[in-house]
């Protein structure tokens, strides 16, 4: 399968403006700014691009949402605080490839007309952040950021702002609390971001994942994304996978792989003489899939919703049989005791 999001990531320097422009970066971002906003929301709703940071929002329906016209700045904030144990996908973006996100933010910014991007990542992400500083320094000095940005007369910055480690700011309303310097307490809803986000101003929350996937759908055309998934869920999912299997890490998978294959094939199943037990879809918060369910699931929403779980941002943690599954439940209960907010029924 062709890397998308993942292409940068074994090449040396591949987090540098320089080798982010050999290897294509930059040149939807020239394209779209010959493009009107709206041509472009169009084109990401052909896509189907769907929101990657666990809801599954169609990326461009969520952003149609934004009022056009506002007497008030409009903003991009972008959900990199990825706390969910068992992901650490948006990371490895950030680290190794920060320039494919702040092209997305800036098409974004653009389509949208949006004032400034905040990209809000979590505190312990201090080499992330690092990175994309240098990689927004690289964009000021180059023209793509700042005023008059290619000349085409549009205004756009992008700020990073650094969470305390809070897993509830995961959630895109206490996130905009906490941007805001406020206790991260989700909000009440409605009034949505879209109308009432950042500051109470309309704001486009969107994930990491999802952002660095615009360039590309711009690049090329809406039905080459949608036709990278194996099914009828458009495109391709970076997924966490960690635990009992041989070869652990981040894998760009399409939509509809069965589950077998990633676990078997790419990963290389559990080690020696072990059998995998079950295994987490959504990090610690999906629940578990086991049995036959295994067997038969494909990495796709729909599918892992029909056997009790869901894929949310793909967080794959396995566990072979020599584990306690009593301690683990145990386990996840008092991470997610300790994180509540305790504002909502289900945690009080």
């Amino acid at each position: 399968m062709e890397a998308i999001l993942t292409a940068n990531w074994t090449v040396d320097h591949g987090h540098t403006l320089p080798v982010y422009e050999q290897r294509g970066g930059y040149a939807s971002l020239r394209k779209a700014v010959t493009m009107t906003g709206d041509t472009i929301v169009e084109e990401v709703k052909k896509s189907n691009l769907r929101g990657r940071g666990g809801a599954g929002f169609p990326t461009g329906v969520k952003w149609s949402f934004l009022p056009r016209e506002s007497d008030v700045p409009k903003y991009l904030v972008v959900n990199a605080d990825e706390g969910e144990p068992g992901t650490f996908k948006d990371r490895y973006i950030m680290e190794l490839d920060p320039h494919r996100l702040i092209e997305g933010c800036i098409i974004t910014g653009w389509a949208l007309g949006l004032a400034a991007t905040y990209i809000f990542i979590r505190g312990e992400m201090l080499f992330g952040a690092q990175r994309l500083e240098a990689a927004i320094a690289e964009c000021y000095d180059k023209g793509y950021l700042g005023r008059n940005i290619l000349g085409s007369g549009f205004e756009h910055h992008v700020y990073v702002h650094r969470g305390a480690g809070a897993y509830i700011c995961g959630e895109e309303t206490a996130l905009l609390n906490s941007l805001e310097g406020k206790h991260p307490f989700p909000r009440n809803r409605p009034p949505y971001p879209v109308t009432h986000g950042f500051e109470g101003k309309p704001t486009a929350v969107n994930n990491v994942e999802t952002l660095a996937a615009v360039p590309q759908i711009l690049r090329r055309e809406p039905s080459w994304y949608q036709n990278l998934g194996l099914g009828d869920i458009a495109g391709t999912k970076i997924i966490s996978l960690s635990g009992d299997v041989q070869r652990p890490g981040n894998y760009e998978v399409p939509f509809g792989l069965p589950l077998q294959t990633l676990l078997y094939e790419w990963a290389g199943g559990p080690p020696a003489g072990r059998a995998i037990h079950a295994v987490t879809m959504a990090g610690l918060s999906g629940g578990f899939l086991a049995g036959d369910a295994l067997e038969q699931a494909t990495i796709d929403e729909p599918s892992i919703r029909s056997h009790g779980s869901m894929l949310g941002a793909g967080g794959m943690i396995v566990f072979d049989d020599s584990r306690d599954m009593i301690a683990v439940a145990h386990n996840a209960m008092s991470f997610f005791a300790h994180e509540s907010c305790g504002k909502c029924f289900p945690c009080r």
